[in-house]
């Protein structure tokens, strides 16, 4: 292997070539973290983020008590599930966010009635909430409410929240790889709250966006985030075999603060 190369990324077009070459067929269990960590000498972090590329490019699929199958054919997977950091830095523009709350969270019966989706961690009574308003070019796009086991909240306490998205922390300094998300999105109007962080006035139209995500059959994250409607659409796109979401950052520097 090429010593001027991370090991990680050496192993993972490494087993890309070998999937495109039909190695493994469709549907065939794939070796597990074990057998290639004996085959390429490696640690288990290593072999995780090798997978989680080809988890993320389509290549494999991750079941729960299961192991890791080659997918029936290529597709996106991971797409939907990017950061906004990410999402912003891919359109060529600057993300940042002003971190308005975080730390545990005591779930109360109003907090479900705003955010259903929360029942899915179960008996939790405590969640670590993060709120935030994320931004473009210093503008305002999106108010977030995101909780998280507490185990795995308490890591974004360690990093600037401001300038690094959760999503990045999780998969790439915590190796949790998330797999999959429902999510449900509605138009609504903003409250004083939202008109206030976002910006805009109480009132004015907005999207909402309720996504449960998840890591290896666990739930993860359950979030609500609050979107500007000017500065933020939503595309999908649809065939007759697959789907593919798209979402599409809009700068109004004339709306802008």
């Amino acid at each position: 292997m090429d010593s001027a190369m991370p090991l990680h990324y050496q192993i993972t077009q490494e087993l890309r070539k070998r999937l495109e070459v039909g190695e493994w067929e469709a549907g065939e269990l794939f070796p597990t973290d074990k057998q290639l960590m004996e085959k390429y000498d490696v640690s288990s972090t290593t072999v995780r983020r090798s997978i989680y590329e080809l988890v993320k490019e389509g290549w494999l699929s991750r079941k729960p008590g299961k192991g890791t199958f080659v997918r029936e054919k290529m597709v996106e997977t991971l797409q939907g599930l990017t950061g906004f950091f990410e999402e912003i830095e891919k359109r060529g523009f600057k993300p940042s966010a002003k971190v308005t709350k975080i730390g545990v969270e005591k779930i109360t019966e109003e907090t479900l009635e705003l955010i259903p989706n929360l029942k899915e961690f179960g008996a939790s009574e405590q969640l670590y909430l993060v709120e935030k308003v994320q931004m473009m070019n210093e503008l305002p796009v999106v108010f977030v409410r995101s909780y998280w086991p507490v185990d795995v909240g308490r890591s974004f306490e360690e990093y600037d929240l401001a300038i690094k998205g959760m999503y990045d922390i999780v998969q790439k300094d915590l190796n949790i790889i998330l797999e999959e998300a429902e999510q449900e999105i509605f138009a609504a109007v903003a409250d004083e709250e939202e008109a206030k962080l976002l910006d805009m006035e109480v009132g004015e139209p907005i999207l909402k966006m309720i996504r449960s995500t998840y890591s290896r059959g666990r739930l993860m994250e359950v979030s609500l985030n609050s979107y500007r409607g000017d500065r933020y659409s939503y595309r999908v796109q649809m065939n007759k075999n697959d789907i593919k979401d798209k979402k599409m950052f809009k700068l109004d520097e004339g709306n802008g603060s």
